[in-house]
């Protein structure tokens, strides 16, 4: 979808700017040619053209090139739909991603035009779907290339094994859990029109709660990067086929070269590499930096902004 959007700012560029250079070139020539005559012709030509509505299009293209490249080689804003990565993320989140982390590309193709760093584990990334370039989606990465990574499909976490110096460390995982706890969130079910739905609510821990599953949540340590994952013990998702690495065993996987293992921190809600493999690096869009806007919309509700998520993004 953001490539469509790209492609449109680039015909608009084109058309706006052919406009404005057309208009400068004329008007510098008028200017020149009728110097002579104390610029009276080009005062009356200024006058004339000035409400043009050309000209008024052709004065939009400094803001829709300086949009255009701070869109593509900078930072991007994108819209959070689903609950993937809650509670890292919630539905309605507007958040800024860092397009230059990990190189500068091309913004029609995607290809690498200057490496910059490297993605870490812990990092929360926007990608292109590698099964469908034309949608993005948002995960956090857990492995890096080389990583093993067995899931534990009972109590959601993972066992990271890194290689280093070209060894195995099993002696250590890059990942760490706290104690299990209930969480603030609650899922609810409903049915409309025979299509099935899923909703989010918070409630506290102490309050009483009529329908709905109350999340479970641990805070789980990548490295030195602490965050939140939230699940349900209840469930275990059978609905979604697990992705099968050739000569492993179902629920682990080793990372490719040149790719990476994202999951959601919603582990019962995430639609993610455990289903589909992996992400390859020329897939990466950027890095997601900072909530800058967070809108609250419920059925027969005004929608209200969420000012205690605007913060940065761990």
């Amino acid at each position: 979808m953001n490539n469509i959007y790209t492609k449109i700012l680039i015909l608009c560029i084109f058309i706006t700017g052919c406009l404005w250079f057309f208009y400068k070139i004329r008007i510098l020539n008028n200017f020149i040619l009728n110097k002579k005559i104390n610029n009276l012709y080009y005062k009356n030509f200024s006058i004339k053209e000035k409400n043009s509505w050309k000209e008024e299009i052709s004065s939009l293209f400094p803001f829709i090139l300086l949009i255009f490249l701070v869109r593509s080689f900078l930072y991007e804003p994108f819209y959070i739909p689903s609950g993937s990565m809650m509670p890292t993320l919630l539905i309605g989140d507007f958040i800024l991603v860092n397009k230059f982390i990990y190189g500068i590309k091309n913004p029609i193709n995607n290809k690498i035009i200057i490496d910059n760093k490297l993605p870490k584990r812990g990092d929360v990334v926007v990608f292109q779907y590698p099964k469908n370039i034309k949608v993005n989606f948002i995960k956090r990465i857990i492995g890096l290339p080389g990583d093993k990574i067995i899931y534990n499909i009972k109590n959601k976490q993972i066992i990271l094994i890194v290689k280093k110096n070209n060894k195995k460390n099993i002696n250590k995982t890059s990942i760490k859990y706290s104690k299990l706890k209930k969480s603030s969130f609650i899922q609810t079910f409903q049915i409309l029109n025979k299509i099935s739905g899923n909703n989010f609510y918070q409630k506290s821990i102490k309050s009483s709660f009529f329908g709905g599953l109350r999340f479970f949540e641990y805070i789980e340590k990548i490295d030195q990067l602490s965050h939140k994952i939230i699940f349900l013990p209840e469930i275990i998702n059978e609905s979604l086929k697990i992705y099968r690495q050739k000569n492993q065993s179902i629920y682990t996987w080793i990372v490719p070269k040149e790719s990476y293992f994202v999951m959601g921190d919603n582990r019962d809600d995430s639609y993610d590499s455990r289903y589909w493999g992996f992400v390859d690096k020329k897939y990466l869009l950027g890095k997601a930096v900072f909530i800058w806007l967070s809108i609250d919309k419920k059925i027969n509700h005004l929608p209200k902004i969420r000012f205690n998520r605007i913060h940065w993004i761990n």
